[in-house]
């Protein structure tokens, strides 16, 4: 009688004792899932940070991916424009005039789009047409940006004008890639410039 007693009162504080470490253990569990939810969600704000310390957090100037869909439709335009000998046909691939205006350290930045930028880009397009062999035969393949990528200095950081008045991005010699007959072709393009999250030509030879 004495031990049955005795284990009356031991048998509900051991359960009691057990049901305390394992509400413990859970409010450890808990605290560790709620760190390390505070851990990814300071990793993601790092990491949209840092996104923004590259191009200052500038949409405008915003670094655009290497390949996208939207980029390779207007690279299939390109080709267009240079299998019919028609610039007309690639406008959207072109640096449009008031990017231009916006980025160019120029005194008339839009005297010199009319000057250099468009007629430059129409003149590439006509001898492209003229020198490329079986041109009118010419499927897409791809266009591609090289690793040639590159952030220019604004003028207050080099002391030079008729350069850039912000921090943009360019790539050089990309590639519209492309077969003739079966044979692959490629056109270098000279120099692209990123402008709110999309690549355009300023130069196309």
């Amino acid at each position: 009688m004495a031990l049955r007693a005795l284990s009356c009162v031991l048998f509900p504080l051991v359960l009691g004792a057990a049901s305390g470490c394992k509400r413990h253990a859970g409010d450890g569990d808990a605290g560790a899932d709620a760190a390390a939810f505070d851990l990814d969600g300071g990793n993601d704000a790092g990491e949209e940070g840092g996104a923004d310390a590259v191009d200052g957090g500038d949409a405008e100037l915003r670094l655009p991916p290497a390949q996208s869909d939207e980029l390779t439709a207007r690279g299939k335009h390109l080709l267009e424009a240079i299998v019919q000998g028609n610039p007309d046909l690639a406008g959207d691939m072109l640096l449009a005039r008031d990017a231009y205006q916006k980025l160019r350290d120029e005194a008339d930045p839009s005297r010199s789009y009319d000057r250099k930028v468009t007629p430059g880009f129409a003149r590439s397009v006509g001898l492209l047409h003229k020198r490329t062999k079986g041109v009118e035969a010419a499927q897409f393949v791809s266009f591609e940006i090289g690793g040639s990528i590159t952030q220019a200095p604004p003028p207050s950081t080099t002391g030079r004008r008729h350069e850039w008045k912000r921090p943009v991005w360019r790539a050089h010699h990309a590639k519209l890639v492309f077969t003739v007959n079966g044979r692959t072709e490629r056109f270098d393009v000279s120099e692209l410039v990123a402008w709110r999250g999309s690549w355009y030509v300023l130069r196309l030879r």
